[in-house]
C-alpha cells in the first residue's frame, strides 16, 4: 500500500471468507454507535469502487478488542495483528499471525504448504515465536522473542482516524455516500467475533439437585446431585485452590480474600445414567454468602491479568493428581510427604482433612476428568458483594441441559 493511495471507507460487520466478500453494509452513523458502546464493528479500506478491502479492522471496545488484518490481491488474509485496549488511549499488540502464500491459486491458510508465522507477547514484552515456512509439510521452529513494551503499544485511534492502524500517515481515505444499509445482522450470524478468554457456563444448573445434562461426545446422560463436603476453616480469609499434592510449595491465594471464619464447601457430582455407580465431580464452591450469583469472575492470584489471555484460556490450577481442594493460605502442610499424598485414596469423592498443629483444615475433591487444569471462578450477588468461589472441573464442557 504506497503513500498516497486512495481509498473508501466502508463500514459493515465484517468479511465473510465463504463468500470472500464484505457483508452488513453499516452507515458511519451507526458504526460510530456502536464504537461508542463497545459493540463489534467492522471497517474495511478498500480501493474506490470495489469493496475489495486492502485492510480490515476488526473493532470490539466491550472486549478491549481490535484486530488489523491485512489483504493480498486474491482476497486472502495475509496477516494479522491483534491488540488489546489498556485503557481509551492505548492499544497492546498481543499477537501476530502472517501466511505466505506459493501461487496465486493457493488456498487461503492451506495448512500444507501455506508459510506461516505466529508471534504472541506478554505483557512485559516477552514473547514466543512459531515459524513454519512451507507450512505442515516442512520444519518448524520455535523462538523467544523479546521487545520493549513501547514498541508493542500504540495510541488508541479515535473513531473516524483509521490511518492511524495502518501506519501509513498519507493515504488519503474517503467516505462515499451509503447505499442503503443492510439489516443488522445477529450476533450469531456475524462473520466474526473476538477473541475473548473463557467465560463460566452453567454453573448455577451444576448446583441445581436433579439437573439433568447430555454429555458432548455421545459421553452419555448426567444428573447432578450437590454435597456438602464439610466447612473451611479459613483463619487468614485467603483462599487457595490447587492440588493438595503441590501445598508445600506456598501456592498463592487468591486476591479477592473473606473475612477470617469458617464457610461450607459444596460439591456437585455427577450420576450417570446408564452407570449409577459411575460418579464425576464436576465442581467444587466455596459458599461465602447463600445469595443468589448475579455476576461471574476470574478469581486471579497476583499478576494474572485475563486481558492478556487467548480466545478461550483461561487462568487456572494445574492438577496432577486426580485431586483439587480448598484451604487457607495460613493452614496449609510445611511438607508433603508420602503419607500426606496416601490419604488422597480416601477421596471419594470428597475429604475433610485435618492436619496436626495447624489452625485450619483442607477439603479435598476429585477432579472432573482427572489431570487437566481448571479455573475458579467468583460469584458476586446483584449488590456485588462475594457470594462464593467455584472451581469448574469442565466436565460440562459443551455439555446441554435436559429440561424435559
Amino acid at each position: 500500500m504506497s503513500e498516497g493511495t486512495l481509498l473508501d471507507v466502508i463500514y459493515c460487520e465484517g468479511w465473510d471468507p465463504a463468500a470472500r466478500a464484505l457483508i452488513g453494509r453499516l452507515s458511519p452513523g451507526t458504526a460510530r454507535e456502536r464504537d461508542a458502546t463497545g459493540e463489534q464493528y467492522a471497517v474495511a479500506l478498500a480501493l474506490p469502487g470495489t469493496e475489495m478491502p486492502l485492510v480490515l479492522f476488526e473493532i470490539a471496545w466491550e472486549h478491549r478488542f481490535a484486530r488489523t488484518v491485512h489483504f493480498d490481491q486474491q482476497k486472502r488474509r495475509q496477516s494479522s495483528f491483534e491488540f488489546r485496549a489498556l485503557g481509551d488511549d492505548a492499544l497492546f499488540l498481543v499477537r501476530v499471525e502472517q501466511w505466505t502464500y506459493k501461487s496465486d491459486d493457493q488456498e487461503e491458510f492451506d495448512p500444507k504448504t501455506a508459510g506461516h508465522v505466529e508471534l504472541t507477547f506478554e505483557p512485559d514484552g516477552t514473547g514466543w515465536v512459531e515459524r513454519s515456512p512451507h507450512g505442515e509439510g516442512g520444519k518448524s521452529s520455535s523462538t523467544s522473542v523479546r521487545k520493549t513494551v513501547s514498541e508493542l503499544t500504540t495510541p488508541r485511534p479515535a473513531f473516524g482516524d483509521w490511518t492511524a492502524f495502518t501506519k501509513s500517515k498519507q493515504l488519503t481515505l474517503r467516505t462515499p455516500d451509503v447505499p442503503d444499509t443492510d439489516p443488522p445482522l445477529p450476533v450469531e450470524e456475524r462473520p466474526w467475533r473476538p477473541s475473548v478468554p473463557m467465560r463460566p457456563s452453567g454453573l448455577e444448573e451444576m448446583f441445581t439437585p436433579g439437573t439433568r445434562f447430555s454429555l458432548c461426545d455421545d459421553l452419555g446422560l448426567v444428573e447432578v446431585e450437590v454435597r456438602r463436603a464439610g466447612k473451611l476453616r479459613m483463619p487468614s480469609g485467603k483462599l487457595v485452590a490447587a492440588d493438595p499434592a503441590f501445598l508445600d510449595g506456598e501456592p498463592d491465594p487468591f486476591t479477592v480474600t473473606v473475612p477470617p471464619g469458617e464457610y461450607p464447601v459444596e460439591v456437585a457430582v455427577l450420576r450417570f445414567a446408564d452407570e449409577p455407580e459411575h460418579l464425576r465431580v464436576a465442581a467444587a464452591k466455596l459458599v461465602v454468602a447463600d445469595v443468589p450469583v448475579a455476576t461471574w469472575e476470574a478469581a486471579l492470584r497476583p499478576g494474572e491479568d485475563t486481558l492478556f489471555l487467548g480466545d478461550g484460556h483461561f487462568h487456572g490450577y494445574g492438577v496432577d493428581s486426580g485431586t483439587g481442594c480448598f484451604a487457607d493460605a495460613a493452614a496449609l502442610p510445611e511438607k508433603v510427604d508420602d503419607d500426606f499424598i496416601e490419604r488422597f485414596t480416601e477421596v471419594k469423592p470428597h475429604l475433610d482433612l485435618a492436619l496436626d498443629g495447624v489452625d485450619g483444615n483442607i477439603i479435598l475433591f476429585s477432579a472432573g476428568w482427572g489431570d487437566g487444569s481448571y479455573p475458579t471462578w467468583i460469584g458476586r450477588a446483584a449488590d456485588g458483594t462475594l457470594a462464593c468461589f467455584v472451581t469448574d472441573m469442565l466436565v460440562l464442557n459443551d455439555a446441554q441441559v435436559l429440561t424435559a
